[in-house]
Parts: structure tokens; sequence; C-alpha cells
């Protein structure tokens, strides 16, 4: 985050991962999980879920990064559906059905009613536009980013959505990071990412040439980390 002064100045576009950064499930995703589980005739406790979603999670992840490299961290709209259905089915495995409680979940973070921007992402991302930056969406995920965003009024009219399904890698991959570039039209000296992830949001757009800090809500923060996004507006106010 520490830039230099003439760094600042070539800066002209503030790309942004989704979920963690921008927005979040709500309620969270493992008590979502809770609720859709029970209805479908699950016995497991809400703190056994919890446990089981970020196993699962950490998981896929995990098989991403170690996977061959002719297909490492590619990815489209069937392998991101596959993926979930994965974690699904590794959380909540007492069910009857279990393909119909994975649609009714797969269905209900389509909707935008399920998500929300963190408090001061609204007034950060206008206050970003009014400086003349160009602002990206710049996420894992897949296309029902674009309903929750076309329904959250201040991600509706973020510039560009570049979203790993649709570009075919998921991030850290480099080639996430070069459609971002060509998306944005910028070099990559050009751009700042904001994520919550150390490897896919900041590691990876730094080996890609892009300048980048994490957002660490938990704190405390280290250097290369802010606590808020307002901070963010505060450092670009200076430029």
């Amino acid at each position: 985050m520490d830039l230099s002064p003439e760094h600042r100045d070539r800066l002209r576009c503030v790309a942004f991962d989704a979920v963690g950064t921008l927005i979040e499930p709500i309620p969270a995703a493992a008590e979502v999980y809770h609720q859709v589980a029970r209805q479908h005739g699950s016995r497991l406790a809400a703190g056994e879920i919890v446990r089981r979603f970020r196993q699962a999670f950490r998981q896929t992840e995990r098989g991403d990064r170690e996977s061959p490299a002719e297909t490492r961290l590619a990815t489209d709209e069937a392998t991101e559906r596959e993926r979930w259905r994965a974690i699904v089915t590794a959380v909540i495995d007492d069910v009857p059905d279990p393909e119909a409680c994975f649609d009714e979940l797969y269905e209900h973070f389509a909707q935008p009613e399920s998500w929300d921007c963190f408090p001061e992402v609204p007034a950060v991302l206008e206050g970003l536009r009014l400086a003349g930056m160009l602002v990206v969406l710049a996420s894992n995920f897949d296309r029902r980013l674009r309903t929750v965003c076309d329904g959250l009024a201040a991600l509706r009219n973020v510039n560009c959505r570049v979203i790993s399904s649709e570009v075919g890698f998921r991030k850290p991959s480099r080639r996430f990071f070069e459609a971002l570039l060509a998306a944005a039209g910028c070099r990559a000296d050009e751009i700042l990412m904001v994520g919550d992830d150390r490897e896919n949001d900041l590691i990876g757009a730094q080996q890609a040439g892009l300048h980048a800090v994490l957002i660490n809500r938990r704190g405390p923060c280290s250097p290369d980390e802010i606590a808020s996004l307002t901070e963010l507006t505060g450092w670009l106010a200076n430029v």
C-alpha cells in the first residue's frame, strides 16, 4: 500500500474483489447452510456446519492450486457449479435429497437480497468515481455475481466486472489478471487491486505487476493491510 508519489500519480484504476471486500452474505453463509440443511432433514449442529464449511472451502482452494499445470486455476460456469456442489455435499451429508438441498443453496446466493455491501462501500466507490478513477470488480465467482451486483445500488454502475468463470481462470492465476488489464484498458502499474485474500488478491496481483493492498477488518493490520475501505479513500485523496 505504501507507494511513492510518482506511483500514485500513475494510478488510473482501482479493482476490488467482491466477497469479503465489497459484499458479504446476509445472514452469514454457514448460518444459511444450517437453516437450509434443517429444512431438508439434516440434524447437523450449527457449529459443525461452520467447521465443515471452512474445511471444505479451504480444500477446494488448495485443490485448485495443486492441480496439473495445464488445468491449474482454469474454470467456467460448469466448473464453478460443481465446485459449490462439492462443498455443499461435503458440509451437508445427512439429507435424503442432496441435490434439492444444493439447488436451494445455489439459488439463494444468486439473489441480491442474500447479500449486502459493507457500510463504507457506497461512499468509497462514489469518491473514487468523483476522483476520476476507473472502478472495476475483479472476483472469483460465477455469473450469479452479475445478478447480485445489478440488485445492489452501490455496485450497479461499477465500470466493468471481471468474473473468473467468464474469463476462464481464477485468481491468483496470471491469466485472470491479464483479463483484468484488458477489461480496464490499463497497464499493470496503473491498477491498484484491493481484496481480502492474501494469496489470491495481494500476492497474485503483485506477481502480475499490479499494486495491491489487503483489507483486514479483523485486525491488527500489517503494513500492507488496511482495516476499512475508508482508509483507501483518504490515501487516494492525496494523489
